[in-house]
């Protein structure tokens, strides 16, 4: 009997270690100047329109990911955002399904740069229900009179593959519920 307790506990251990998980994919999406005017071209005028844009000329766009065959859901999803110019101070709020991500990582003068959101778990809901995801970005919320220029937009999302397999915590109180139910059999035979 101790033996079958020992087992269970180290399966337990095991599963609240975060060692057994499902498989997972990852499907990326890239949206540049070959999807919207607005991004910029590679090699072009980046400092004048349509590219640089400023408090008055907010806008949006749309990312489209189809799971792959046997997914049974989302597990994660960053949204990447390549920018230029992004003063210091400046609040370029970045929205997807409605839902306020944060504001865009300054770059410095004159140069390129990078700013990812990990998504809360409402919009993967939303991504997972209907494979499209909304991104607006509010230019210049604080009217500082700053502009900036994006290069591209990419949304990359974990997608869980095979059967599901319950969260840690779950198994780990059936394993505790198992050991108590097991620990009380022993001492109602003795």
């Amino acid at each position: 009997m101790r033996a079958v307790a020992i087992a269970v506990a180290a399966a337990c251990a095991v599963l609240l270690c975060g060692v057994v998980h499902a498989d997972t994919v990852s499907v990326s999406q890239t949206l540049d100047y070959s999807y919207d005017e607005y991004f910029a071209e590679p090699g072009s005028i980046l400092d004048h329109p349509p590219h640089h844009r400023g408090m008055w000329q907010d806008w949006g766009w749309t990312h489209e990911l189809t799971a792959p065959a046997g997914a049974n859901g989302i597990l994660s999803a960053t949204l990447s955002l390549s920018t230029w110019d992004v003063d210091a101070g400046m609040q370029n709020v970045i929205y997807v399904n409605g839902v306020r991500l944060g504001t865009l990582g300054e770059t410095g003068d004159w140069t390129w740069g990078s700013t990812s959101f990990n998504l809360p778990s409402s919009v993967l809901a939303d991504l997972w229900n209907d494979g499209s995801l909304d991104v607006y970005m509010d230019i210049d919320a604080g009217i500082s009179g700053s502009r900036v220029t994006l290069g591209s937009s990419t949304l990359t999302a974990a997608y869980n593959l095979g059967e599901p397999i319950p969260e840690p915590a779950t198994v780990g109180l059936l394993g505790l519920g198992a050991l108590l139910a097991l620990r009380r059999r022993r001492s109602v035979k003795e």
